[in-house]
């Protein structure tokens, strides 16, 4: 199964995100054309709202979208439930616990104003809670967690680690990794950064160009990170420590970055090539 967003939208027409799925063989490794045969098992397009960014959890699928993150879900019975849950920020960056283990039920929504919003779908009265957070309703704190998030710069990218832990990157360049189970409470008219939790790791602080993606994966056992740098590397951290262990020379701008799977190494789109790091056991 392959899912695209096919564009963003603009002033005149809405985004649209297609679930679609190849009929192509690629048991021999081939890869699929545009000319290949496709069959759209999902099209939805949230009325007058951009598409920033999309993902897939089970049987969910998640939507960023203007001041909102829209989830699908039971998406793939075709009588999926659609539940629009106000941020207040547009939406870049989504994701949710896979679903096993606890709080699978969380979905994180990294937000152009720098904040995560986190949702807990196993409240009844989710969506109402956070409709009432556009209108000021004391009922919006209930049951709505705040308190990670990157100070005037906007949330890229994210990735849960373990049960309990989530890996944010902003277009400043920071990296940071929170405990989601200590957050911080509403912020004050006098102290609006005063919700921000403090977080378990600061992996790399601000740097001075601005991305617009910020790179970085993590490895299977959730042991080590890998960003891109502005200097033409990419660089390996400790996720127990926060200590920057090893550079590695690219020589180009990294398009895209991956942990190897069933490897020991890391892969990188770099210009007009594919690269292989490996890495010593």
């Amino acid at each position: 199964m392959i899912y695209r967003t096919t564009h963003l939208g603009n002033m005149a027409q809405s985004g649209v995100l297609k679930v679609q799925r190849s009929f192509t063989d690629t048991s021999s490794g081939s890869i699929t054309s545009e000319s290949d045969p496709w069959h759209t098992v999902v099209e939805y397009s949230p009325k007058k709202s951009n598409v920033w960014t999309s993902g897939l959890a089970g049987d969910r699928i998640l939507i960023g979208a203007d001041k909102a993150v829209i989830v699908l879900q039971d998406w793939k019975s075709g009588r999926h439930a659609l539940t629009s849950l106000w941020t207040g920020s547009d939406v870049f960056s989504v994701v949710m616990k896979p679903p096993r283990g606890p709080r699978q039920d969380l979905v994180y929504a990294g937000c152009r104003n720098g904040r995560v919003r986190i949702f807990d779908l196993s409240q009844p009265n989710v969506a109402a809670l956070a409709a009432a957070e556009s209108k000021k309703d004391k009922r919006a704190t209930s049951t709505l967690f705040r308190g990670i998030g990157h100070k005037e710069s906007s949330v890229l990218g994210m990735k849960c680690v373990g049960d309990h832990y989530l890996v944010t990157s902003a277009m400043n360049g920071e990296i940071l990794m929170w405990d989601t189970r200590f957050v911080g409470n509403e912020p004050t008219k006098s102290s609006p950064e005063s919700s921000f939790a403090k977080p378990v790791l600061d992996i790399r602080g601000p740097i001075q160009e601005q991305f617009s993606k910020t790179l970085f994966d993590i490895n299977a056992d959730e042991t080590l990170l890998v960003a891109e740098n502005i200097d033409q590397t990419i660089s390996l951290w400790s996720l127990s420590s926060g200590d920057r262990i090893r550079d590695l020379e690219v020589k180009g701008k990294v398009g895209c970055l991956q942990f190897a799977p069933g490897q020991h190494g890391i892969w990188t789109a770099v210009e007009d090539q594919v690269q292989f790091w490996g890495l010593d056991p």
